[in-house]
């Protein structure tokens, strides 16, 4: 039985397996094309895609059809308004409306110029300065309105290098006047008003020298912080950056007298140490050699002085050692005791003299010498007056290249102009270059032949670039030197020097291992210096810890080798790198020995007191009064004070 079964069940497996699969086909079809259950609600109904489609497009339809039912009512409603706007102003103004309004003037017929662009010209003669003293250094924003005012600057030190350069005024005025109004332009096209350059920026340019030797890109040095207008003075070089008014407003702005000479050569800082001044660079070093030919010939004069004191003095005393040999006694003449003995014995031995103290009133001492006249006759021809020597050379040098009053955009001679780096840091190593620039006057006016249309954006026309400078470095400002070491308690004595107020500090500490070199010292003020200002506190920290002292034995000399011993003291500024330095002055590198010498005889030096704010003796003084010789707005021939300047200065800056 339950074989049979079995074979039922066999046999008629597949046919039912056939019919399970084919229910399920059956199902999907139904369920998944025949009923869809792909419907989306729109419009509070639903839709399969192929309804939604039907019923998007009948709305559609509808949609139009109300559209243009609008427009056709809107159209037909449309009623002029001009009539009721002519009955608004008969009724509110009493004239007549047929009057003919005053309408746009006629518009000449436009004439299409076409210039040639001029040829800026090079930069020659360019020479770097450096200036290290204290200064009035700002304490605020400098503008129109604070640049005299005292309240704005305090003393400090300063590290200026100023650019000094040339440039053929000549050149660039026959240029201008060649391309807008020479023979060669149309007598309709030339302009007077074009063919006059304008100056508009003087560029100054840097590279430092990184610590493997090498120069950084070329970078853009700003106008000094005593600028007032150094915002005026902002290069735009493209039309797209100007203003309203274009290219002929910001011209127009820039081209007055004392605007260009603001421009072209800037006030320096007003130098507050004594012994130090400003000078463009080229006269600043014939500055520099005058004052070492003055320090040194008061060192001659001091020498000499002393020596012939000192021989005085010797003879002096040689004189009154000498016992009296002439005849007779006390009392006769000729006598040791009587009023002529010792006169008589000079005059049997000198006939000249009359007296014991007859060589030292013939020659005298210093102050006594320095005091005699020598006695002129009225016959004697008058002395020739020899040239001005020393600084008032370098001033009349000065009057001829400063510009003054001077209109530089009309001068046919060489140009000096100059511009400051004041950003420069001690310890580094600078070069520049610079360039000058000058409005190009039809910038954005599509007046440029085709040879120079890409002119035509450009706001400045630049001249070449000068030539690279001599590298400038700027001292540090701190060093310290190891002068000595004692082995037993493992210290070293170590000088610290440091610049502040015009002078060069100096104080020595005895630093042990793992202490920081050099600390804040209060100043003690002294009869030699009390007249001078001076900082109440120096701070002479280094930032730099001792490590250790570490002995070396060596052998020095060329020809003879001798052995030598000494200490290198081991110091670091961060605690990762290690620079050592020899403790003893003969294992110095020439270098270091040099700048210790140096320091150390500056540092002697006794401290003058600081020039006052506004000080005659300073150059941008002697520029007002001597280099811009205005007349008085008061009348006459009398030269503009001090006082008639600086009103009129600030007059100008508000302008």
């Amino acid at each position: 039985m339950a074989k049979k079964l079995s074979n039922i069940v066999e046999e008629h497996i597949e046919k039912a397996i056939l019919i399970a699969v084919g229910l399920a086909c059956v199902y999907v079809l139904a369920r998944y094309v025949l009923f869809s259950p792909n419907v989306v609600t729109y419009d509070n109904q639903k839709f399969t895609p192929g309804q939604i489609d039907m019923y998007i497009g009948g709305q559609s339809d509808k949609l139009k059809e109300r559209l243009n039912g609008v427009a056709t009512q809107l159209k037909a409603s449309q009623e002029p308004c001009s009539p009721a706007f002519i009955a608004r102003m008969d009724c509110s103004v009493d004239m007549d409306m047929n009057i003919v309004w005053p309408g746009a003037g006629s518009v000449e017929t436009k004439i299409e110029r076409k210039y040639l662009i001029p040829e800026v010209g090079e930069v020659n003669d360019v020479a770097a300065g450096y200036v290290r003293a204290a200064a009035y250094v700002p304490t605020t924003v400098i503008t129109a309105e604070n640049v005299r005012n005292q309240a704005s600057y305090e003393a400090n030190d300063i590290d200026l290098v100023t650019v000094q350069a040339s440039f053929d005024g000549g050149a660039l005025a026959n240029s201008f006047q060649e391309c807008f109004a020479g023979q060669a332009v149309p007598e309709e096209w030339r302009d007077k008003d074009l063919a006059r350059p304008v100056f508009a920026a003087v560029q100054l340019q840097r590279q430092r020298m990184g610590a493997d030797g090498t120069w950084s890109e070329w970078e853009d040095v700003p106008r000094a912080k005593i600028d007032p207008r150094r915002d005026d003075f902002r290069v735009i070089e493209d039309t797209n950056g100007l203003p309203s008014g274009g290219v002929m407003v910001r011209l127009l702005k820039l081209s007055d007298v004392r605007t260009q000479v603001s421009l072209l050569q800037p006030e320096p800082y007003q130098i507050a140490s004594a012994e130090e001044e400003w000078f463009p660079p080229a006269l600043h070093k014939k500055f520099l050699t005058n004052q070492k030919e003055k320090e040194t010939q008061e060192r001659r004069d001091t020498i000499a002085a002393q020596r012939e004191d000192e021989r005085d003095k010797t003879r002096t005393e040689r004189e009154q050692r000498k016992p009296s040999k002439a005849p007779g006694g006390p009392g006769e003449p000729g006598g040791r005791g009587g009023g002529g003995g010792m006169e008589e014995y000079m005059k049997m031995y000198n006939p000249g003299a009359t007296s014991p103290s007859r060589s030292s009133t013939m020659k005298g001492t210093r102050p006594e010498r320095e005091r005699r006249v020598e006695p002129t006759s009225p016959e004697q021809p008058p002395k020739k007056v020899a040239k001005p020597t020393g600084d008032s050379a370098i001033y009349d040098e000065v009057d001829k290249i400063l510009l003054g009053d001077k209109d530089a955009n009309k001068l046919r001679e060489p140009i000096v102009f100059w511009a400051h780096d004041d950003t420069v840091q001690p310890g580094s190593s600078y070069r520049y270059r610079v360039r000058l620039g000058v409005f190009n006057p039809v910038a954005g006016k599509g007046q440029l032949r085709a040879e120079d249309a890409a002119y035509d954006s450009k706001v400045v026309l630049w001249s070449g670039f000068s030539d690279i400078t001599e590298a400038v470095t700027i001292p540090e400002r701190l060093y310290f030197f190891p002068v000595n070491v004692q082995e037993t308690a493992k210290a070293v004595e170590v000088q610290v020097c440091k610049y502040s107020l015009g002078y060069w500090h100096s104080e020595q500490f005895m630093v042990k291992r793992g202490e920081v070199i050099g600390k804040e010292v209060k100043v003690e003020p002294n009869e030699q210096n009390k007249d001078a200002k001076q900082p109440e506190t120096i701070d002479y920290t280094t930032g730099a810890i001792l490590v250790d002292l570490v002995a070396v034995n060596d052998w020095s000399g060329e020809k003879s080798l001798q052995p030598r011993h000494y200490f290198d003291m081991l110091y670091s500024f961060d605690g990762a790198s290690i620079k050592r330095m020899s403790a003893k002055l003969t294992c110095w590198s020439d270098e270091l020995r040099a700048r210790y010498s140096e320091i150390r005889a500056l540092a002697k030096k006794p401290k003058v007191a600081l020039r006052s704010w506004g000080s005659e003796g300073t150059f941008g003084s002697r520029r007002m009064l001597r280099g811009m010789p205005m007349r008085s707005p008061t009348g006459g021939n009398q030269p503009m004070t001090m006082e008639e300047y600086m009103m009129q200065y600030q007059q100008g800056m508000q302008r």
